[in-house]
């Protein structure tokens, strides 16, 4: 699948193809993650920009930084720090390859990203796959409803 097409898949329309990183849509925010800047924690996927990244000097002063920054901002005021995701096979700086949208079904169900770290200054952030607990959930709304 192709970039944009990955992004529409999940609902979002991407403005800039060739320098938006990220996009947002009423009910959501969409970020795009290389695979090759993806690491495993607790075998579950994270991606954090310290670690995982190129050097900030690379990327912190590209549109696709800015615009993303401003989407994260939402997402975290707004979302609780939930996001989409478009995972990506290209290399940085040169081409996104193939793109691949997260859909939380088959092997994935139950699963949602989440945005853990962020500075909104230089746009470094953190986002973690989060496995759903829905034993937890579903013993919260029972215990409101008694």
């Amino acid at each position: 699948m192709q970039f944009v097409e990955a992004f529409e898949h999940l609902g979002y329309k991407v403005g800039a193809p060739r320098q938006d990183w990220s996009a947002d849509k009423d009910g959501g925010v969409c970020i795009s993650l290389w695979r090759k800047e993806m690491g495993t924690r607790e075998g579950l996927l994270w991606m954090n920009t310290h670690v995982h990244a190129d050097p900030i000097e690379n990327w912190g002063n590209k549109p696709g930084n800015i615009k993303r920054i401003r989407h994260l901002r939402r997402a975290l005021k707004e979302f609780g720090g939930r996001v989409d995701v478009v995972i990506v096979s290209g290399k940085p700086g040169v081409s996104y390859g193939t793109a691949q949208p997260w859909v939380a079904e088959d092997g994935r169900a139950d699963t949602r990203w989440q945005v853990t770290e962020f500075d909104d200054e230089t746009g470094h952030f953190e986002v973690v796959l989060i496995k759903e607990d829905h034993a937890a959930v579903d013993r919260a709304a029972a215990l409101k409803s008694s």
